[in-house]
């Protein structure tokens, strides 16, 4: 549009600097459309990371931040602070975790998006759980389930009711824990989505645990860890391991398999940088320690189990670890740091188990339940006014159709009279007719006799086409008989030329080795036997002439050899005796490999081919060989040669410097000529594949 604009010096300058505003609008919008894609990409990324990757989860979750600021997008903001916070809950303290859950729903209160304010409170659950605030914990749980049942959204409700429950295992309470996850399960059923399980399954489990159902929670463990195995989610494995060890240590004391589930969960847990879990796991590697009287690597393990619980502020594991410590230090005689450990655990236990913050828990629970009876209650009443109001529709519709009824009626009496006049009508009407069908039958009579004749007349011409089209076909079913018999003969008779074409060439190439073999090469050698007998009565007249002398005896040797090698390669014997690949590769074998690496390699060839089909190969091979060595200056050759059941390959390739083929036909060369025509003698077809400076590829098909 601005290219056309500018090449019309007549255009309005309003109408240019609209153009341009509309090409700059439409630049930002897309600029702003990849940003919102690049800002919601790294979201998700974010959000994906958190169970299996928590520090790289973290870094994404800064950069979804600073992202979502600088172009106003509060969403993307509120997502990344939550992330932050999940992250903070399982791996950092408490403190930082509620900071960043107390920024999403501020930012979900300015933006008032519920669903927003809901995760915020509902994530607030397990920091405060970590600090002993039970009763909160439980009451942002609550409001969160609230809203969550406002937006009608299943999913959330179901981790809400599951948060509860874990809140309520933490204090103690697992009876009234099962009933809140089985609600969570049954909602994960109800939606499918077996991504929500794996936190339920560990969660109830532990609940079975505690209510020493030692069956049931292995089976609902294992069940939990193969879903979060499915889904990648690394920090319920490390979850699930620790409660699989809990298990097996309680119910069996078997300290080898549970150690064994604590030292996997331990690698998953350093992986993932969760030292609030690590912290738990040290603390319960101390107990089986300590219970196979090995108090000092108890009391090793309980260190390092506080100072990850201090670090991380998580009190409920400070509260188990220091009654450890106390049980530690009393059975080393260190009675002063056992009183000390035990002063700690219990004011540990003051603030986790605070009579009134219990209170408070068991308030707010009877005031969601008496909340949700009345929710249930209000929900019939609002289906009883539906069907009431339906019943009465019902009857409307009912008073307004025997209305309907009635007015239908009128109508008909009033169609019946109409009818009858009609019926009058139709009588006299009837009688017109039959005077008219008369005449229509005597018009339909003379109409049939004139289409019986025409249909005669049709069927006649018809049976003379198909005689004409059948004599037609025959004429071209015997023409097509007797061009195929003379095709076929004129390949037996092609067969048979090429056959005494190439039994005559080889006849005259053993004909030529024989006498270049038996006459020429018997001269030679008569000629250096004699030159050797005089050479012993010969005195020279100088060291010049003796030299000539001898060089000639060279040349006569030399000469005898070439003689003997042409002879061999007209006619030989390896062909006749072994077969073709034994012939190429005695025949490449001659050939110093210093200049020209040959490869050969030959499939299917163990049995012998026809004597024209071999003699015929092995003399396209050897020209192609001789071609190579002449021409293109390659350093490698490869050769191939595979036999199938009905035809024979060969692939001649070397590196050298090629050819352009489009100039093959003009080409003076016999070489190439040669090895095509020999191939023609076979019915066969002949590839040349080359480029200049890429080598050359001659592919060879021969059917058998």
């Amino acid at each position: 549009m601005l290219f056309l604009i500018m090449l019309s010096p007549k255009i309005h300058p309003i109408l240019l600097l609209l153009a341009i505003l509309s090409i700059a609008s439409n630049v930002c919008a897309q600029k702003q459309t990849a940003i919102e894609q690049l800002i919601n990409a790294k979201t998700s990324r974010a959000k994906s990371l958190i169970y299996s990757n928590a520090k790289e989860s973290a870094r994404v979750a800064d950069t979804v931040i600073q992202l979502s600021r600088k172009h106003n997008k509060p969403l993307n903001e509120a997502t990344g602070w939550n992330v932050k916070g999940i992250i903070m809950s399982f791996i950092g303290t408490p403190d930082s975790a509620l900071i960043y859950f107390e920024k999403t729903e501020q930012i979900g209160l300015r933006i008032n998006d519920k669903l927003t304010i809901a995760k915020a409170r509902q994530n607030k659950n397990l920091p405060l759980s970590k600090l002993g605030k039970y009763d909160q914990a439980l009451q942002t749980c609550l409001e969160a389930l609230k809203l969550y049942q406002e937006i009608d959204n299943k999913a959330s409700q179901a981790g809400c009711l599951a948060d509860i429950g874990n809140i309520l295992i933490r204090s103690n309470k697992a009876k009234q824990a099962i009933a809140y996850l089985q609600d969570a399960i049954d909602i994960a059923e109800q939606i499918n989505d077996e991504s929500l399980k794996p936190n339920f399954y560990n969660s109830i489990a532990v609940a079975y645990l505690q209510t020493a159902q030692y069956a049931l929670a292995k089976q609902t463990y294992q069940k939990a860890l193969l879903l979060a195995e499915k889904f990648n989610r690394t920090n319920n494995q490390i979850s699930i391991l620790m409660n699989l060890g809990d298990l097996v240590w309680q119910s069996e004391r078997d300290g080898k398999s549970s150690t064994a589930y604590y030292l996997k969960a331990e690698k998953l847990a350093i992986a993932y940088g969760d030292e609030s879990k690590l912290s738990a796991i040290y603390q319960n590697l101390g107990n089986i320690e300590s219970a196979g009287g090995n108090n000092q690597a108890a009391m090793t393990y309980a260190i390092k189990a506080r100072d990850l619980a201090i670090k991380t502020r998580d009190l409920e594991t400070q509260e188990r670890i220091f009654n450890s410590l106390a049980s530690y230090s009393s059975k080393a005689n260190d009675f002063k740091q056992a009183y000390q450990a035990g002063q700690i655990r219990d004011s540990l236990y003051r603030i986790l188990f605070d009579k009134r913050a219990t209170e408070n828990m068991n308030e707010l629970q009877t005031r969601y339940q008496t909340e949700k009876k009345q929710h249930q209650i209000d929900l019939l009443n609002r289906q009883n006014q539906i069907q009431v109001l339906q019943l009465t529709q019902k009857n409307l519709l009912l008073g307004n159709n025997q209305l309907l009824l009635t007015k239908n009626e009128l109508q008909l009496r009033n169609q019946n009279l109409s009818l009858a006049q009609q019926y009058r009508q139709l009588e006299s009407n009837k009688l017109e007719s039959k005077s008219r069908s008369q005449q229509l039958q005597i018009l339909n009579t003379e109409n049939k006799l004139q289409k019986l004749q025409l249909k005669e007349r049709n069927i006649i011409i018809a049976v003379a086409v198909s005689v004409l089209i059948l004599l037609i076909l025959l004429g071209l079913l015997l023409y097509n008989r007797y061009k195929l018999k003379q095709q076929q003969k004129q390949n037996f008779l092609q067969q048979q030329a090429a056959s005494a074409v190439i039994s005559a060439e080889t006849n005259e190439r053993n004909r030529i080795a024989n006498e270049l073999h038996d006459g020429l090469g018997q001269l030679f050698s008569a000629v250096k036997l004699n030159l050797s007998g005089i050479s012993e009565q010969l005195s020279f007249k100088d060291r010049q002439s003796e030299e000539v002398f001898y060089k000639t005896m060279d040349m006569v040797d030399e000469s005898c050899k070439e003689v003997r090698v042409i002879s061999h390669q007209m006619a030989p014997n390896v062909l006749l005796k072994s077969g073709l690949a034994a012939a190429v590769r005695d025949f490449i074998s001659k050939i110093d490999d210093r200049r020209l690496k040959i490869n050969l390699e030959t499939v299917g060839l163990q049995q012998r081919l026809g004597q024209n089909i071999e003699a015929v190969l092995y003399r396209v091979i050897q020209e192609s060989v001789n071609n190579v060595i002449k021409h293109s200056g390659a350093t490698s050759l490869d050769i191939q040669l595979s036999k199938d059941e009905d035809s024979i390959n060969a692939m001649i390739e070397d590196n050298g410097k090629g050819f352009d083929t489009s100039k093959l036909s003009q080409s003076n060369g016999i070489g190439l000529k040669n090895i095509k025509s020999r191939v023609d003698f076979l019915q066969g077809n002949v590839d040349f594949s080359s480029t200049p400076g890429q080598g050359t590829l001659i592919a060879i098909h021969i059917p058998i």
